[in-house]
């Protein structure tokens, strides 16, 4: 009775033994399995991490944007209150300022950084990593984790976050250049594609010495002037001032000097060619910028000029040593769409005689003030061409030019200029 009872404890004991051994390896499979999971779970997302990363970058990203990504990017995989980028200044003077902020870092945690010597520091909670490039410090990054890292693991950290900064920096001063310079060629090509368009004033009339100038007030003119033969013994003449600046003065000009080149080809009076110019130009310019224009045609064989104006100056004309008066209407191009325009515009015939002088201008000239604020004004180019009339008219272009210069002294005149003059031979 005494075995039986020992046999049956032994066996119940066995068995308590067996379920818990069973029970312990339970426990054990199930929390390897959980560990597993969320292991597989945290590569999964540093996976899809380093894949948003990889796509979101491109070399047409700014700096910042690529640094960004990469802040993000380790803050992604190992948890951190926050991380700052910080550039030197183009001098190479001073600390640095801080051009991009993730979290929330007090500023005297990466300062006392920036102060002291990281590479002697014994904290592992944070990393601060120096950017050179040719010996010469360039920026700094400083990352501040949640908890404390190994030696090695922020060892490995800085190593590839420098590399991958520093790449970023390298590209993006290199793309810098490259598209300064295609900027600067772009530039260069266009303008000396709009300094092709200045026609050849002599090939023009043969009873009449013509000469003009524009005085570009920046890199690209709003103003421009053409000639375009009309027919056997006439000849158009075109002003134009586009209120426009820089780039956008030189397509709306182009856009101007194509549009007429192509309307004489099926049209002959100046009024009927500018109500079809605006009405080419409106639904383009409406609302966006404004064009004057005077469109001017000689008839050697008739000795007569005949003028339309879209809003532009009034031509100065000398006869005799004498001033005459000039005037007929017009408004300007892409003011109205052609319901006021077309009634405004009016056509003004003047029968040219030896000696005659004719001035156009933009409005540059007479709109150009001095230190003391005064206007050059019409009355003094006025002056001018009556003093000078009897002169070779790119004579008086160059003295004209010269006056308003000495007239406007330090002060630089702020709008283009061009003269165009004509003296009846």
């Amino acid at each position: 009775m005494d075995i039986l009872l020992l046999m049956t404890v032994v066996i119940n004991v066995t068995l308590f033994f067996l379920f818990a051994l069973a029970l312990g390896l339970w426990v054990v499979l199930t929390a390897q399995a959980n560990s597993l999971r969320l292991r597989l779970k945290k590569a999964e997302e540093q996976n899809q991490l380093f894949i948003e990363y990889l796509g979101n970058f491109s070399f047409n990203n700014t700096l910042l944007q690529n640094i960004q990504g990469l802040l993000r990017l380790l803050m992604g995989w190992i948890p951190a209150r926050g991380a700052v980028f910080l550039q030197k200044p183009p001098s190479g003077e001073g600390l640095g300022e801080p051009v991009l902020q993730l979290g929330n870092i007090p500023k005297e945690k990466w300062m006392e950084k920036l102060h002291g010597e990281p590479a002697e520091t014994k904290e592992r909670d944070a990393v601060f990593m120096t950017l050179q490039k040719e010996g010469k410090e360039i920026g700094s990054l400083f990352v501040d984790f949640e908890k404390a890292l190994e030696e090695e693991q922020l060892k490995k950290i800085k190593e590839v976050m420098t590399k991958q900064a520093l790449f970023f920096i390298e590209t993006d001063c290199v793309l810098s250049h490259f598209r300064q310079d295609f900027k600067e060629e772009t530039l260069r090509l266009l303008g000396e594609f709009q300094k092709g368009w200045v026609p050849k004033l002599e090939d023009s009339l043969q009873g009449f010495r013509i000469a003009a100038k524009t005085v570009p007030c920046s890199r690209f003119s709003g103003d421009f002037y053409d000639s375009i033969r009309v027919g056997e013994n006439s000849w158009a003449f075109v002003l134009s001032d586009v209120s426009a600046k820089g780039l956008a003065s030189f397509f709306i000009s182009a856009m101007c000097r194509t549009a007429i080149r192509s309307l004489v080809k099926q049209w002959q009076s100046p009024t009927d060619i500018l109500c079809r110019l605006n009405e080419l130009l409106y639904p383009e310019i409406c609302g966006r910028t404004i064009i004057s224009l005077i469109y001017m045609v000689v008839d050697e064989k008739q000795d007569r000029v005949t003028f339309a104006r879209a809003g532009h100056e009034l031509p100065i004309f000398c006869r005799n040593g004498k001033i005459e008066k000039i005037d007929f209407p017009g408004i300007c191009l892409g003011v109205d769409e052609g319901r006021i325009f077309n009634k405004m515009v009016k056509e003004y015939e003047l029968k040219i005689q030896k000696g005659d002088f004719l001035l156009l201008f933009t409005d540059g000239l007479i709109e150009a003030v001095n230190n003391e604020g005064i206007f050059f004004g019409r009355q003094r180019a006025e002056n001018i061409v009556r003093e000078l009339a009897d002169k070779d008219p790119q004579y008086v272009v160059d003295a004209m030019i010269e006056r308003l210069n000495s007239f406007c002294q330090d002060n630089v005149p702020f709008d283009d200029i061009t003269l165009l003059a004509m003296v009846k031979k």
